[in-house]
């Protein structure tokens, strides 16, 4: 059997065992809760629109409560109108909720809490209109004549942005692939570490790499988990479009489907990148509780990409910025938020990944060589270059587990009793 074949059906063993984990299960609850949360909240909250009651008390123009209604549905408000005999009675309507403000004598706004702007803003304008045409009468002035006075000026609402040339929307969502694809990439590297330490701590690797070599088991092992966490992130965003298109509660911004395909490439490419690196040193601790500080810094770097992509989004047209999206290690990152905004030649992106998949390459060919130099080692955590040192010990430690009796021991692995078969099976 080819060593491609070994490695899909270890990939296939690591979706199937991580999908029927109560861990995995219980992460895919929650992710769908918040995202749920985030968008179901907000319209629930939200008073949608409701009626804005509004009381009249003194001496009010009879035009007030039109002027008061016009002035409120050119914001989209609607607006009940209350009168009241004194100013005693609309002050005790306030106080129990019946009506958000008062108006008294045209001149004095009475807020039960804190103003309202908006509502402040509308009934400011329908008393000044009311007052305008009031004079205008007195001056003989035609009802034709002044409403052509008083005619708004249509003005215009652009929003630039903080980068010229740039719109809000391409700028905020540069920000949310941003934490998206670090969230994606730092929690399903996480789970190459921790996955290569269980297994080398229960022992369960010994067994397979006696039917498996350690690059088609490492690779594997990276395969299974990135199909399986891209499954998880496309279910969460199917869920999160629907329940968006169910409730008017948040803006979405505007993302054209090629700024999303290439989002799931450099998914694709910045998990292959650090989670090799993550599956590698994973390999070095005996212990869950060594897997941390081994991948100190390989966070380090994930976070420095991190930060840097920010300036990809800030100023996409800077060195900086076309650095930052060309080196491999930040070009996860940052390359996404610069096609996002439209800062990138039509050669850039395909550089970019040329080089990443460069580095990806070699990182293969270096973290399978510590891989197999450590997955066997027992004791107190192995340092890299010793790693790098001793991948013949992985040879003749593999042709001691080999033994039939060893393979057909292993519980709860698929592992066959004949030497001969594939323990993945």
């Amino acid at each position: 059997m080819s060593d491609l074949r070994k490695g899909w059906l270890v990939a296939v063993r690591e979706m199937r065992e991580r999908s029927r984990s109560r861990a995995f299960r219980a992460s895919l609850v929650v992710m769908l809760l918040i995202v749920l949360a985030i968008v179901v909240v907000p319209a629930m909250l939200s008073d949608g629109g409701g009626t804005v009651d509004v009381g009249l008390t003194g001496a009010v123009a009879e035009q007030l409560p039109q002027a008061i209604g016009d002035q409120a549905e050119a914001l989209g408000v609607t607006v009940a109108v209350h009168r009241y005999d004194s100013v005693a009675a609309g002050e005790e309507a306030a106080r129990d909720g019946d009506i958000d403000v008062l108006v008294v004598d045209a001149q004095r706004l009475m807020w039960r809490r804190q103003a309202d702007e908006q509502l402040r803003s509308i009934l400011t304008g329908a008393i000044q209109l009311v007052a305008v045409q009031e004079r205008a009468t007195a001056a003989g002035i035609s009802p034709d004549a002044l409403l052509e006075m008083v005619a708004p000026v249509p003005v215009e609402s652009v929003e630039i942005g903080s980068v010229a040339g740039r719109s809000p929307d391409e700028e905020r969502a540069a920000i949310v692939m941003t934490v998206l694809l670090f969230f994606a990439i730092s929690t399903y590297g996480s789970l190459v570490l921790t996955g290569v330490v269980e297994e080398k701590s229960s022992r369960v690797v010994e067994v397979l790499l006696a039917r498996v070599p350690a690059r088609s088991l490492l690779a594997g092992k990276l395969a299974g988990i990135g199909l399986l966490g891209l499954a998880q992130f496309g279910v969460t965003a199917l869920v999160a479009l629907v329940a968006t298109t169910m409730v008017d509660s948040i803006d979405l911004p505007a993302v054209s489907a090629g700024v999303l395909a290439w989002v799931v490439v450099w998914f694709v490419l910045g998990y292959a990148l650090y989670a090799t690196v993550y599956g590698a040193l994973g390999s070095l601790a005996s212990r869950t509780e060594d897997a941390q500080s081994v991948s100190g810094p390989v966070m380090v770097v994930l976070m420095a990409g991190y930060f840097a992509s920010f300036v990809a989004v800030g100023r996409p047209d800077s060195g900086l910025a076309q650095l930052a999206s060309q080196f491999p290690a930040t070009a996860p990152l940052a390359m996404p938020n610069r096609i996002a905004m439209g800062a990138v030649e039509w050669w850039e992106p395909i550089l970019a990944v040329a080089l990443t998949v460069g580095a990806i390459v070699a990182l293969v060919q270096f973290g399978a060589r510590v891989y197999a130099g450590a997955i066997l080692h027992s004791g107190p955590t192995l340092r890299l270059r010793d790693a790098w040192r001793r991948p013949t010990a992985l040879r003749s430690t593999t042709a001691a587990v080999s033994s039939p009796s060893l393979i057909g021991a292993e519980v709860g692995t698929g592992v066959a009793e004949e030497p001969s078969s594939l323990p993945l099976r």
